[in-house]
């Protein structure tokens, strides 16, 4: 389906399908095995499914977030993030960014809060968590995400004698045939054809074409 989606002409459709299979993705017990084989990208078959689902994900900004942080891939979902400062921010937007900070919460991202703690090796989770919260006002998400960033430790206070001594791993190096950079290109193309259909809905008057003016 992703890969059908791919040829999609209707970019609204294609945003809401996408946000709709991202939804069954990241919740449903049968995609259990799914989302495991996505989580570390350890095989080129896994690799190749991330890619397939990244070109379909990227008709909506924030599923492609989400699928960044399911596989672990937070260097890569903070520059996604930095590009949402380009983007037009909509009512519907800041929706989709208050449901993906209730998911962090829920226990299929329970491996990621647990990562929180490795404060050394996994900084840029910590700044796309940060990115998150600046991109929300401050409602009930943004309070919710706040407080779990404040129980990020201090890293000086969980050093440890074999920590010191053991070499910085760098994360994710089993997905390095990845070409991350043309990933964001694709994105970036997306978006802009994205940006292109509401400018003409707009011009057509679209009643269902809601902004938040900022």
């Amino acid at each position: 389906m992703a890969d059908i989606l791919l040829r999609e002409e209707d970019l609204k459709f294609a945003s809401t399908m996408v946000h709709t299979l991202n939804t069954i993705l990241l919740t449903s017990t049968e995609l259990f095995q799914l989302r495991n084989q996505l989580k570390d990208l350890k095989t080129p078959e896994s690799q190749s499914l991330f890619c397939c689902l990244y070109r379909s994900w990227c008709h909506n900004p924030v599923t492609t977030v989400s699928l960044c942080f399911l596989t672990q891939n937070y260097r890569h979902a903070y520059d996604l993030i930095q590009k949402f400062g380009d983007l037009e921010v909509t009512v519907d937007f800041l929706t989709e960014v208050d449901k993906l900070v209730q998911l962090i919460e829920c226990p299929i991202f329970t491996y990621l809060r647990l990562q929180l703690l490795d404060v050394k090796n996994n900084p840029y989770l910590i700044k796309a968590l940060y990115g998150l919260l600046m991109l929300l006002p401050q409602s009930s998400a943004f309070q919710l995400l706040s407080h779990r960033l404040q129980c990020v430790p201090n890293p000086e206070l969980l050093q440890t004698e074999d920590v010191l001594k053991a070499a910085p791993r760098s994360q994710n190096a089993d997905s390095l045939s990845i070409d991350y950079a043309e990933l964001l290109q694709h994105f970036e193309r997306v978006q802009k054809k994205h940006l292109e259909v509401r400018q003409q809905r707009s011009g057509r008057g679209d009643p269902l074409d809601r902004r938040v003016v900022l």
